[in-house]
């Protein structure tokens, strides 16, 4: 491949990410940590820097931000790759980083907008929102609660970006490697290890707990309002990582089937659309029926345990 071709690669793997983060958010974070396993740190931060600059440019400030958050994203997710960590310690280390990091941004914004920020986070929610309300006009949108639980919101957005990165990055970097590549630097891991480990993916047990009390208070009806708020933000969090593992147990059972990946996608599409609570209702009781084993048992060790 020639140093023309590998500049064209990596022209499309940019504007991609950015359209992608421009429609969707949560996909432009595939093409991202393929430029950063293909450019090294240094060519990653610079083009993402760069391409931030860019956009916020052309008078497009809340782009630049959404893209350069999924750049901070998958820049970080990647250094503790290389570091030697798993998908789960990575993952959630790079979630810490990205909460904080947001937390400081914000806190700097509200000081400089003064009162008014709690108005002009609000529009900016309902500008957000009302396109999808007006699809389905009989949903009655309460915007200032949508606006309480922005923090699990964001936090859903990262870490759906984080997964189809790791899933979908084999796909999208199908291709010969050249001499002018930047090799994965990590002799720990292997490359692309991170997608063997999506179907064997489990939460800790005390998750199931952190849910239940969740649940308690979102819906206990607790008299302390901040208590609700938190709640709820935390219930969110905990059933997308329900489905996380519920969706693992579909893919080894979709393997067991001998399905191909492309009606595996399909099918997936469908689930996300359709069975989203269902998926999270199999990942909860993953806990106690540990679905995975029984699925690797032959049928006859299965009916004798049950026996």
């Amino acid at each position: 491949m020639t140093k023309w071709q590998l500049t064209g690669r990596y022209l499309f793997f940019s504007v991609w990410a950015v359209l992608m983060t421009a429609l969707t958010y949560v996909l432009g974070g595939a093409s991202l940590r393929i430029l950063r396993h293909k450019m090294g740190r240094l060519g990653f931060w610079c083009v993402g820097s760069g391409l931030t600059a860019v956009i916020f440019a052309l008078k497009a400030p809340q782009l630049s931000v959404a893209f350069f958050s999924l750049v901070v994203l998958m820049g970080v997710f990647a250094e503790f790759e290389e570091m030697g960590c798993g998908l789960m310690l990575s993952s959630a280390f790079t979630l810490l980083f990205n909460s904080l990091l947001t937390a400081g941004g914000l806190a700097i914004w509200m000081y400089y907008k003064g009162p008014t920020w709690t108005q002009i986070l609000l529009d900016g929610v309902q500008k957000v929102f009302e396109p999808l309300n007006k699809l389905s006009p009989q949903i009655q949108v309460n915007y200032f609660d949508l606006m309480l639980q922005l923090p699990s919101i964001i936090l859903i957005l990262w870490m759906a970006a984080i997964y189809l990165a790791v899933l979908l990055e084999d796909r999208l970097g199908q291709g010969t490697k050249s001499d002018g590549e930047v090799e994965i630097k990590t002799a720990l891991r292997p490359a692309l290890a991170f997608r063997a480990e999506l179907p064997a993916f489990r939460l800790p047990d005390a998750v199931v707990w952190v849910f239940i009390v969740s649940l308690l208070g979102a819906f206990g009806g607790l008299p302390w309002r901040a208590a609700e708020v938190i709640s709820v933000n935390v219930m969110n969090i905990s059933l997308v990582l329900f489905f996380f593992q519920g969706a693992a147990v579909t893919v080894r059972f979709f393997n067991k089937l001998r399905m191909g990946w492309f009606w595996q996608m399909i099918f997936m599409i469908l689930i996300v659309v359709q069975l989203f609570l269902f998926v999270s209702l199999i990942g909860l009781m993953d806990y106690w029926f540990d679905f995975r084993t029984r699925m690797a048992k032959r049928p006859t060790e299965a009916k004798r345990e049950e026996i």
